[in-house]
């Protein structure tokens, strides 16, 4: 099995950032597998992991009165989930459930966050890296909902 650091330099999200963070952030990580229909978390309930998908699928869905559990995203190997732990207050607005089963590095989001508030260099790297996904997930969303509701009349 590689290596936690290797896995981490490897994964998508980190590629090309300093190896001393990469040294930093080992500490706070661990190697973790999911079953199917499983759940990575739940929303509503508090955010305090922060997940890089080495294997599988997950389907990011939420709540509606009128229509149940709607799938808005599926986020599968190479990608992360889970970036509520970074404002407060800390709670997941979506829940993560494994569609097939997943193989993740999963941080302790608590000490994730105070490092980078430690580390304002090291957290500001995680920060552009995080953006981004919020930006696609927006958009993702944007899209999902109007395949849902159709585009305002």
């Amino acid at each position: 099995m590689k290596s936690i650091k290797l896995q981490l330099s490897e994964h998508p999200f980190l590629r090309d950032i300093r190896e001393d963070y990469i040294d930093t952030l080992s500490e706070l990580v661990m190697n973790v597998s999911y079953k199917a229909q499983s759940y990575l978390f739940l929303e509503g309930q508090k955010a305090d992991q922060f997940f890089l998908i080495q294997k599988g699928l997950i389907a990011l869905e939420s709540y509606f009165p009128d229509r149940g559990f709607l799938t808005l995203q599926t986020i599968g190997a190479g990608h992360v989930v889970g970036w509520s732990w970074i404002c407060p207050p800390f709670l997941w607005h979506f829940s993560a459930r494994v569609v097939e089963p997943v193989d993740a590095l999963v941080f302790d989001a608590v000490r994730l966050n105070q490092t980078m508030e430690a580390n304002p260099s090291l957290g500001y790297a995680i920060t552009k890296r995080i953006i981004p996904l919020i930006l696609d997930r927006l958009q993702a969303t944007r899209l999902q909902f109007l395949d849902i509701y159709g585009p305002p009349s």
